[in-house]
């Protein structure tokens, strides 16, 4: 039997996708040929339904979010209603704030490319990359991306320096990396 959790959850995620998959290929079927509907609407569909409605999947995934303090500088990682951990940030400067509001991770990369906002110069991985090893993409303003990445700058944590990022200790984003997903919420407040 699957005895580790996250293939556990994995072969669930696929049994249930699978199951969705079916479903709307049935629904489909149903469209295109009504006299069969009313055969199939009180078996297969309404049984597939019950199932989803029964899903252990949601107590197998944990509820995680992101809430970011500008003014206190922290980043809170939840699970659930539960703290788990509170990192120290820094955050967006004068004219070029970080944005406050209600977002979700989208986009996820190890070893990001740099692009300077206004010179457009690019600066590969590395150490001379100001985004460290990790970048949390959750916003874009304009043209610029607004994401969570690390710095290879960990002195200026604690202060407004960045344009509109939020800046974290390498290894504190490299942490944070392995607990968040593409859909993961995050909140930024002004204190």
């Amino acid at each position: 039997m699957l005895t580790n959790p996250p293939i556990r959850r994995s072969v669930m995620l696929l049994c249930f996708g699978a199951a969705g998959l079916l479903l709307a290929a049935e629904w489909r079927m149903l469209q295109s040929q009504p006299e069969i509907a009313i055969a199939f609407r009180s078996t297969r569909v309404s049984q597939l339904g019950t199932l989803l409605k029964q899903s252990p999947l949601k107590g197998m995934v944990r509820q995680t979010r992101l809430v970011i303090r500008l003014e206190l500088k922290k980043l809170e990682y939840y699970e659930g209603e539960t703290l788990v951990k509170q990192y120290d940030i820094a955050v967006g400067q004068a004219d070029w704030e970080t944005p406050v509001g209600h977002f979700a991770v989208l986009d996820l990369r190890k070893d990001p490319l740099w692009q300077h906002p206004i010179t457009g110069e690019a600066i590969p991985a590395g150490p001379d990359n100001p985004l460290g090893s990790r970048w949390i993409g959750f916003a874009f303003e304009d043209v610029y991306h607004i994401g969570i990445h690390g710095t290879n700058q960990e002195e200026l944590m604690g202060q407004a320096v960045s344009h509109g990022c939020v800046r974290m200790r390498d290894d504190d984003i490299q942490e944070l990396f392995q607990k968040v997903a593409i859909g993961t919420p995050i909140t930024v407040q002004p204190n």
